[in-house]
């Protein structure tokens, strides 16, 4: 017969752990959410918000020391300690490591400069509201086939086309050709001075130079030349009889500006130094809208200048900008399959 069992043995020394199984924890991502830059620049010049999303997107929010606002979106995939953005470095992406310490950031580039520093903030809604949407009332083609600034002088929108070297009334109810004025210049850049008088002016740039010139409207006379400015002139807006604001491209620069007639060329009041290449520029209601990229920007200019609201528009590059005295119409280049075309957009910017 068996005898009876014996005492049970020690406890043998555990075993390795296993494979984790598809029920195993997903490890907690800390970068996600809103971070601030307290030091250098990430991915943007004059970076200052971004937003870590957990859809595998990031948005970094940048603004200038004169509030010129600008954004960017594009895909990533975060770790533990590193951030890769697609689009940038070799192979189309940016690897960049990162450490965190509680609720600061402290990003390694991947070019090796000086780490860059962000701190958590209370995440928000305030990517979707940085730059604000246009919205496009109405649009037709564009007879010039360039790119170019434009005016509404009460009845037509104008603006220059260089094959006839012409500068083409258009009727907005129906985009035909209304009528034409001829002109010596390239004027890529026309404006109808703000003016209740039979002898309002036209001003006019030409292409690359660095003076624009001014025609009495009505009989299409030569007025006055101005002094220099930068050249590459691409936007003129009236404020009111005898001043008006210029934009050079080349000289990346806007010009306050006063005429004296026919008597001196005028004189330069104020130069406001940009970080970008300004277009098309137009003035209303103590505001100065300044076209650059797919953007429009609404500038106080007094007491002191300054950007205050920022609109974009997509798949448009935003060349020329006018008022017709209710809505706001923009002179556009947009590629259509293999053609860039140029178009005439009704806009409306909101509040």
């Amino acid at each position: 017969m068996d005898g009876a069992m014996g005492p049970q043995g020690l406890d043998g020394i555990q075993g390795p752990k296993g494979d984790s199984g598809e029920d195993a924890e997903t490890p907690i991502i800390s970068a996600y959410g809103k971070w601030e830059v307290t030091s250098g620049q990430f991915a943007m010049d004059d970076s200052r918000y971004v937003y870590i999303n957990e859809d595998n997107t990031i948005d970094i929010l940048a603004e200038d020391a004169l509030g010129f606002k600008s954004d960017m979106t594009t895909n990533i995939s975060v770790t533990q300690d590193q951030i890769t953005l697609g689009g940038g470095g070799e192979g189309g992406f940016a690897i960049h490591n990162y450490e965190l310490e509680a609720d600061v950031m402290t990003i390694m580039p991947p070019s090796g400069e000086d780490p860059i520093i962000l701190e958590k903030r209370q995440n928000d809604d305030e990517a979707a509201n940085w730059i604000k949407n246009i919205i496009v009332l109405t649009e037709g083609s564009a007879p010039w086939g360039r790119d170019v600034d434009i005016t509404f002088d009460g009845t037509y929108i104008l603006g220059y086309e260089e094959i006839e070297r012409n500068i083409l009334k258009i009727d907005p109810n129906n985009f035909t050709v209304a009528g034409a004025i001829p002109t010596i210049n390239t004027a890529n850049t026309v404006e109808v001075e703000k003016s209740d008088s039979p002898f309002k002016q036209l001003f006019q740039s030409n292409n690359g130079y660095n003076k624009f010139k001014s025609y009495i409207y009505s009989s299409n006379e030569l007025y006055y030349t101005s002094v220099e400015l930068g050249s590459w002139i691409r936007g003129i807006a009236s404020v009111e009889p005898g001043y008006l604001w210029a934009s050079s491209s080349n000289a990346k620069a806007l010009y306050y500006y006063k005429s004296n007639g026919s008597l001196t060329p005028g004189e330069i009041l104020e130069t406001i130094a940009l970080d970008f290449q300004p277009n098309g520029i137009d003035f209303q209601d103590g505001f100065l809208y300044i076209t650059e990229r797919n953007r429009v920007h609404k500038c106080q200019t007094s007491p002191t200048f300054r950007a205050v609201e920022t609109y974009k528009i997509t798949n448009n590059a935003v060349d020329g900008i006018a008022h017709d005295g209710t809505n706001f119409w923009l002179s556009t280049g947009v590629w259509s399959g293999n053609d860039y075309t140029y178009k005439l957009l009704k806009v409306a910017m909101p509040n």
